[in-house]
């Protein structure tokens, strides 16, 4: 069992994570313990919503996927222009999937059994269910990572087609990716190769995680934050950010010796020139004053 697998029976989580949880925290670190193409994603994805739905039952989710697979008419021998308009006819004209645009943040759209049962999503989970139902197709689709706004892309031979789950999938040029990144980021910002990269099954879970952890750091529920971010160290044991923000969220539920130990932990491995040291320096001597 890695270290931070460990760490997690013993650093004093029962209060905030049930037996229950922990269980679940082991079987994602089993699941994410073989080679990235290895990894199951769609049931990886199931573990991070049972964190929510304890009684979820992952193997109704998968027959989902597979009986919208079955209704997709489409595979290898098709054009990729056919197979992709095949797949959305079927999530998003038929199966109506789309993105919340009216409550983008809510936990419930990370959580991959309700966004297929109540169609509604955002970017990543969107894509997951698209990449899921094109796998079982034998089709060439993969996520990727690009920034604020996840996408998926068919590798055809003629070339790479982007594709945004989020808006029916639309298919986008390399102008309409630019003109994305801008939205999101601001006129300046300029659209890099490695942002049309595929991404790995790790780094999607990883990103489901984050968003998850932000949107319940944001409705100040600290205990299911702790939940993702333990869920963080299992898929990766050594992820300095969420060891600084376990320390944070410590800190705001008054957890201050726990608190201590993660945030000095963070600025004896954290590089010299890292910018967050100072608040992190601000925050212990808070809970210093706080203390005395």
């Amino acid at each position: 069992m890695p270290s931070a697998a460990r760490h997690l029976l013993t650093s004093g989580l029962g209060a905030t994570i049930s037996m229950n949880q922990a269980d679940l925290i082991r079987r994602f670190q089993e699941l994410t313990e073989p080679e990235d193409d290895k990894i199951n994603l769609a049931e990886a994805a199931l573990v991070i919503a049972s964190t929510e739905y304890p009684e979820l039952a992952p193997e109704a989710c998968l027959l989902l996927l597979d009986r919208l697979s079955e209704r997709v008419p489409a595979g290898p021998g098709a054009s990729p222009l056919e197979n992709i308009e095949a797949l959305n006819r079927v999530l998003f004209e038929q199966e109506k999937l789309s993105g919340n645009e009216e409550d983008y943040d809510d936990p419930r759209n990370s959580f991959l059994n309700d966004v297929l049962e109540r169609k509604k999503g955002i970017p990543i989970t969107l894509s997951v269910v698209y990449m899921e139902v094109a796998r079982r197709r034998r089709l060439p689709v993969v996520g990727v990572g690009f920034p604020g706004h996840f996408l998926v892309k068919y590798l055809a031979e003629s070339g790479e087609i982007f594709i945004d789950p989020y808006h029916r999938g639309a298919i986008l040029a390399r102008t309409d990716c630019e003109q994305l990144l801008k939205t999101h980021f601001g006129t300046e910002a300029e659209l890099r190769p490695e942002y049309l990269l595929a991404a790995t099954n790790r780094q999607i879970l990883s990103r489901m995680l984050n968003n998850l952890k932000g949107s319940y750091f944001r409705r100040a529920n600290y205990p299911k934050v702790l939940t993702m971010i333990e869920l963080a160290f299992a898929l990766n044991e050594d992820t300095l950010p969420d060891l600084r923000d376990r320390g944070m969220v410590y800190f705001a539920m008054a957890r201050y010796a726990d608190a201590v130990r993660d945030l000095k932990d963070y600025l004896s491995r954290a590089p010299s020139d890292d910018p967050q040291t100072k608040e992190v320096l601000r925050i212990l001597h808070r809970i210093r004053a706080l203390m005395n």
